[in-house]
């Protein structure tokens, strides 16, 4: 069953209803304008262990054993507008493998007044994305330059969907354009659960309201520590203590093709919380990432996250009984041509790095990966996209299985979307 988000909408209206009902002539409810959609089908070939999503520590979308043909997406989108300054966005997705495939994964009310001088603001609330990633600036929070986002930027979308409220204030200050994002929210207090236990991975399924992710079976020093206290899923917008989260971000754009933001986020979980088998995390992490044009058919984008994340209790040694490091990187690079179409290629690393009971779970992680990806609009209803994405990582964890530490994986994958 899908959870209702509606009432964060109504929220969001008695939030801005007073500045737009002046403006009320303005509304648009469904229009070519207002409504997108779009089904994302692939050919697949994959090598190397089994899939995350099939339970095992696989670091790809699809597994050693998925290879064919597979319905990835299918999409929704609903982009009203309430008044002259106020837009709503709902997206609806199938996702066919999430354990429930029906989900809304963001749906928001957006206030943006008219600007009456260089001092620009605006307010969202609802259920969304923080805005950390780079790469996710097309319809629907996906990817324009690659079919898989970086490592970053897939856990951004399977464990850091929150419900809240974000203000945001822009002006320009000698040619330079400066920015800064304060969020407030609930939920997301499970936010590390998967990172911890199965690690970083690169894939385009996104968090809805409802998804529950699976953590890897078998024997597992998690398992085998906290049973039956702990759901074989991981539930991404779970309120399990009643704190509030934060985050807060800054954006500089200098007078050149160049931009920079720095982001915190603070979910400010109780890591000693239990509830339906979701435990509270405390998860903290620093987000810095750079945009750059070098010329107008090149651009290149880099983000860089560190973290740290704690659940369970406190040990003699002063660290929580789970508390675990993390940090990766990207750097991609696309080439643009006249025709329409785009050439990209990416590097990741990442890595996590456990600080408590490594005997019992070690959950040391380190790895790289390489993607190219190319993508070409057929029609004005029809893409096409090719990708190539490899990953190494070395995982101790997997040895309690029988697995070899070390892996290595390559997939391969050829989107058609078709879209409205």
């Amino acid at each position: 069953m899908i959870r209702n988000p509606h009432p964060w909408l109504a929220l969001a209206a008695a939030l801005t209803g007073s500045a737009a009902s002046p403006g009320l002539a303005q509304t648009e409810l469904f229009s070519p304008e207002t409504v997108k959609a779009w089904v994302d089908v692939r050919l697949t070939a994959t090598d190397g262990e089994r899939g995350w999503l099939d339970g095992g520590f696989g670091k790809t979308r699809y597994g050693g054993n998925d290879d064919g043909a597979h319905l990835a997406q299918a999409v929704m989108v609903w982009q009203p507008r309430l008044a002259d300054t106020v837009t709503a966005y709902v997206i609806g997705q199938y996702v066919p493998e999430s354990d429930e495939p029906f989900g809304i994964e963001e749906a928001f009310v957006k206030w943006k007044p008219v600007p009456k001088s260089a001092l620009r603001y605006s307010v969202r609330a609802g259920q969304f994305f923080p805005p950390v990633s780079l790469e996710h600036d097309g319809a629907g929070w996906t990817t324009t330059r690659t079919v898989t986002p970086s490592a970053i930027n897939s856990w951004i979308g399977e464990e850091v969907l929150v419900q809240g409220l974000e203000g945001n204030l822009q002006t320009q200050v000698a040619e330079h354009g400066l920015a800064l994002t304060l969020g407030g929210f609930t939920k997301n207090d499970t936010s590390a659960t998967i990172l911890t236990w199965r690690g970083w991975a690169l894939h385009d399924i996104s968090a809805s309201e409802s998804t529950g992710l699976p953590l890897p079976d078998g024997p597992q020093g998690w398992s085998n520590t906290l049973g039956a206290n702990q759901s074989a899923h991981s539930r991404p917008l779970a309120e399990v203590d009643g704190r509030l989260g934060y985050y807060v971000r800054l954006d500089w754009r200098p007078p050149a093709p160049l931009a920079v933001d720095a982001e915190f986020y603070d979910n400010q979980g109780d890591p000693q919380v239990l509830r339906n088998g979701q435990w509270g995390w405390a998860t903290r992490f620093y987000n810095l990432g750079v945009t750059w044009q070098p010329a107008q058919d090149w651009e290149v984008l880099g983000q860089y996250m560190t973290g740290q994340s704690n659940m369970g209790w406190r040990m003699s040694n002063g660290f929580w009984a789970f508390d675990v490091k993390y940090d990766s990187a990207y750097l991609l690079a696309t080439r643009k041509f006249g025709d329409g179409s785009q050439l990209t290629g990416r590097i990741d690393y990442f890595a996590v790095k456990d600080l408590s009971w490594r005997k019992k779970d070690d959950n040391t992680e380190r790895g790289h990966a390489a993607t190219v990806a190319w993508i070409r609009p057929l029609t004005g209803h029809l893409d096409l996209a090719a990708e190539v994405l490899h990953v190494n990582s070395y995982r101790p964890a997997r040895a309690i299985q029988g697995l070899d530490p070390r892996q290595a994986q390559t997939q391969v994958q050829i989107a058609l979307k078709a879209h409205l």
